[in-house]
This record gives C-alpha cells, sequence and structure tokens, in this order.
C-alpha cells in the first residue's frame, strides 16, 4: 500500500499520471447566461495599471461590458450592471479637475478613467458615489463627473442590490 501511494504522488508531481488532461489548450469556455442577468460591480481600492493609471476594476468592468456586448446582449434587456464607487475608489468618479486637485496621485492628464466610465456609461452603466467616502476624502457634488449619481453609503447600496437581486462582483 505504501508503494502504490509513493507511485501515485510520484506520477502526479511529475504531471504524467493517466487521469491528468491538459486543458490549457482547450477553447475557452463561454458565458452561458445571456439573459437576466443583474451585477452590482463594487469599486473600492484604488489599484492602477502603471503605465495609464487607469483603475484595474474598471478596467475588468469594461471587460465584462465588452464580452457581454460581442455576445450580442443588449444592456437593459439581458443585463444590466451597476457599479458602486466607494471607500479609495470613490476617486475614480471624480472630474479632470477635481481628480488633478484632490487625488494623492494624479495623473499628468486628469483622471485617466474618464473615458472608460464615459464608454460604460454609454453602455447603460450605471454608476454610484458613496456619499461617506466623498466627505471623509473632501469630495463635493461639483466633483463628480455628470454621470454619475450619489448614494447615502456605498456598502449600503451594494447591499441593497444584493437584496434586489444583482450578484456581487469585486474584480
Amino acid at each position: 500500500m505504501k508503494k502504490l501511494l509513493l507511485l501515485f504522488f510520484a506520477l502526479v508531481l511529475s504531471g504524467n499520471a493517466v487521469f491528468a488532461e491538459d486543458l490549457a489548450h482547450e477553447d475557452p469556455l463561454q458565458i452561458a447566461n445571456k439573459t437576466g442577468l443583474k451585477v452590482v460591480v463594487q469599486i473600492n481600492h484604488v489599484d492602477v495599471i502603471p503605465r495609464n493609471g487607469i483603475s484595474k476594476q474598471i478596467f475588468g468592468t469594461m471587460n465584462l461590458v465588452d464580452q457581454y456586448k460581442a455576445l450580442g446582449m443588449q444592456a437593459g434587456k439581458d443585463y444590466e450592471i451597476v457599479m458602486v464607487f466607494r471607500a479609495d475608489g470613490a476617486q475614480f468618479l471624480l472630474s479632470d479637475d477635481a481628480y488633478d486637485a484632490k487625488v494623492k496621485d494624479p495623473h499628468p492628464k486628469g483622471n485617466p478613467n474618464k473615458k472608460l466610465l464615459m464608454y460604460m456609461a454609454k453602455a447603460g452603466v450605471k454608476m454610484y458615489e458613496c456619499s461617506v467616502a466623498m466627505k471623509l476624502k473632501g469630495y463635493t457634488p461639483d466633483d463628480l463627473l455628470p454621470f454619475s449619481r450619489r448614494v447615502v453609503s456605498g456598502i449600503g447600496a451594494v447591499v441593497d442590490f444584493e437584496k434586489s437581486g444583482y450578484l456581487l462582483v469585486t474584480p
């Protein structure tokens, strides 16, 4: 029995086990659910792509929007996506001037996320800014991009969306 276990582990560790398959070269799995999708995306930290200052969470959300569009899915009909900007992620809904003036590490040309956010807003994504984060960080309603809306609490909004049937994603 001990020899069988040793042989088993040797095969598994060497990658030559008979039952092991190389699935990496298979066609990628596709999105199966293409209707009735409701997603709330939480944007809550400042992790950015170093070369361009774009939020990794916003970029991930844009990829989801693009995947849905590529599958022929329609916003408002087949899916709804809302984004809640809270905590440190609240900075990404700032206008160019406010971004330059109020963000710890501003980008040289204003809010580098603005174009992606405008693209998603035109694609039907709704965006909400946490009033608690705004107060803590010194942001005012005039600092926000025009297609965003304030909520009393980002966490409260996330909970409310979840309770209303939205799936929570934090990229």
